[in-house]
């Protein structure tokens, strides 16, 4: 039984999933604020609360758990850090077996089992997208056989067309919330070898990430021990730079030009 979480993107989500399928899944969307600049979660929802009212309505407690899973990006910083943190938590007290997933394989999980190469983009604001290319098996078994072809990258939204053109030569996946933003250039540029997926598999969601996570449990392909988020840019918020008090030296007047005299020196 995996314990999965996804807070990479505006719609976060938390997840319980056995050998069966999904037990259970908690989704909230985050709401922008007007100036874009910071963003919260629909009112009433949280984190750890989430975590909790999902584990008590099927009488599960951590230590019932095979493993934990979590998205580490790339996505959205603050939850990025609250989602990885909690999860270090929560591995930490149970002494569970925390699992990194990166976020753009999550999101080709989404599409996998087809066969066709996956082409994921996720809005990184500011006209930019993340995007990653992966070559899919096609059975939907084999979700950690999921080979990748280009390494995550974050790229303005002319230059994602530009990187993907030697691809996209033979129908391609594309899933995302960044198809919404380069739509028309993927059909114009890439015509029907740009499969777009529906919107509901647009957004990565903890079901994936729980997929992956039991797949690499089962494989013995747990990763490192410290988790960390894959960013792929530096943050928008910077740390205040205070101007610290310097104590004034006492300064010695200078001597005149003509009497500057170097020590040793005899005149």
């Amino acid at each position: 039984m995996i314990l999965s979480v996804e807070t990479a993107t505006s719609l976060q989500s938390v997840a319980l999933v056995d050998d069966a399928g999904p037990l259970g899944v908690e989704t909230a969307k985050q709401s922008r604020r007007l100036n874009g600049s910071s963003s919260e979660h629909a009112p009433g929802w949280s984190l750890m609360p989430a975590i909790d009212r999902l584990l008590t309505a099927h009488h599960v407690t951590p230590h019932d758990l095979d493993g934990l899973a979590v998205s580490t990006g790339p996505g959205s910083f603050t939850g990025l850090r609250v989602g990885i943190a909690t999860m270090k938590g929560l591995a930490h007290g149970s002494g569970k077996p925390l699992i990194a997933v990166p976020t753009l394989h999550a999101l080709a999980v989404n599409a996998c089992g087809l066969g066709l190469p996956i082409c994921t983009l996720l809005d990184a604001k500011r006209g930019e997208v993340f995007l990653a290319l992966f070559h899919d098996q096609p059975s939907a078994e084999h979700l950690h056989d999921l080979r990748l072809i280009l390494t995550p990258q974050r790229l303005s939204i002319d230059a994602a067309m530009k990187t993907l053109a030697p691809h996209l030569q033979k129908p391609t996946v594309i899933t995302g919330d960044g198809i919404p933003l380069c739509r028309h250039l993927l059909t114009e540029r890439f015509g029907v070898h740009a499969v777009l997926s529906p919107e509901v598999a647009m957004p990565p969601s903890a079901i994936s990430v729980a997929a992956i996570g039991k797949a690499q449990l089962t494989h013995g392909m747990l990763g490192p021990n410290d988790v960390t988020p894959i960013y792929l840019r530096p943050p928008d918020a910077k740390p205040n730079q205070r101007t610290l008090a310097v104590p004034r030296a006492s300064v010695t007047p200078e001597p005149d030009a003509d009497s500057a005299v170097p020590p040793g020196i005899e005149t």
